[in-house]
């Protein structure tokens, strides 16, 4: 495990460049990569992030979530977290691979495996899953970081190895949970179905009662689902991915206050002002500045 681990790292630490976290040649692959302490509210993405050197960090709500040595975390919805990511020195920065999920894929697979699991019971998971990956896991990771070293093998061996990872994931300790997020007709493909709403309709009202009957459930029982996978309502989980989207306008795009807002679904500058203070510990205008000032950019792994 030892070996294979450092074997990764160096992969790793040679295809991210500098800080950051660096898109590799094959579609939903990143090398993140951070000599120091990165500490900001973020949009942690459906994927599996495989972390071998440092440690990390997160705050779901009122969930914390800390892991240091080789470890794998793998989120089957969006998120909107804090996260601290630390490296062990400068000189030992924090590695990690991230791949995104492809719900076409993870179905297929799922579905291969169900097949000698056919009486799982269902439960409600909480949707971030923290554990250690199998030597497996590690040595399919370590194949396909290889080929981002050779971008005309990686397009037509890079799924089949990606494949594999996830087979390994899908077969392990957290299998029986994550499955649940992919298979069809169950409690956990509903919520998910209805997060993939919330997100693709970002400026618009939430409607608990209509996303409770497109789940084909009681408002209620919606929910309860949904907090006990998100840890929040449907409400705080709109609200914190609009005020995410926003401060990525501001930072990124250059957007003013007022046009993030709007462009996000806020009608009260005022309003926004308001919460995005409360969540992120500083106004709108002088956050911004603060970012631009150290030098930092918005990321979400």
């Amino acid at each position: 495990m030892t070996d294979l681990r450092y074997e990764l790292a160096k992969i790793i630490n040679h295809s991210a460049s500098g800080d950051g976290v660096h898109k590799m040649c094959l579609d939903g692959t990143y090398c993140v990569k951070y000599s120091h302490q990165d500490c900001r509210w973020q949009r942690w993405h459906s994927s599996l992030c495989i972390v071998v050197q440092g440690y990390t960090e997160i705050m779901l709500d009122t969930d914390t979530y800390r892991y240091d040595g080789v470890h794998y975390i793998a989120t089957p919805v969006d998120l909107p977290v804090t996260s601290r990511l630390f490296a062990v020195t400068p000189e030992q920065p924090f590695l990690c691979l991230k791949i995104l999920f492809d719900s076409a894929v993870l179905n297929e697979l799922a579905a291969q495996i169900e097949k000698d699991f056919p009486n799982e019971t269902e439960t409600s998971p909480r949707a971030m899953f923290i554990g250690i990956p199998s030597e497996q896991m590690l040595e399919a990771a370590i194949r396909l970081g290889k080929l981002f070293q050779t971008p005309d093998d990686a397009p037509v061996l890079g799924p089949l190895v990606i494949k594999e990872i996830l087979y390994h994931l899908l077969k392990g300790p957290d299998g029986p949970a994550l499955r649940q997020f992919v298979r069809s007709g169950s409690k956990m493909y509903k919520i998910s179905q209805a997060i993939y709403t919330l997100r693709a309709n970002l400026s618009e009202d939430v409607n608990v009662a209509s996303l409770a009957k497109a789940a084909n459930m009681s408002r209620s029982s919606f929910f309860k689902t949904f907090k006990e996978v998100t840890a929040m309502s449907p409400i705080q989980y709109q609200k914190r991915l609009r005020l995410l989207e926003a401060r990525r306008l501001m930072t990124v795009d250059s957007e003013t206050a007022e046009h993030a807002a709007f462009k996000v679904g806020y009608h009260s500058a005022s309003q926004f002002s308001r919460e995005y203070s409360r969540m992120f510990g500083n106004s709108p205008l002088r956050d911004i500045m603060e970012i631009k000032k150290a030098g930092n950019s918005i990321h979400q792994i």
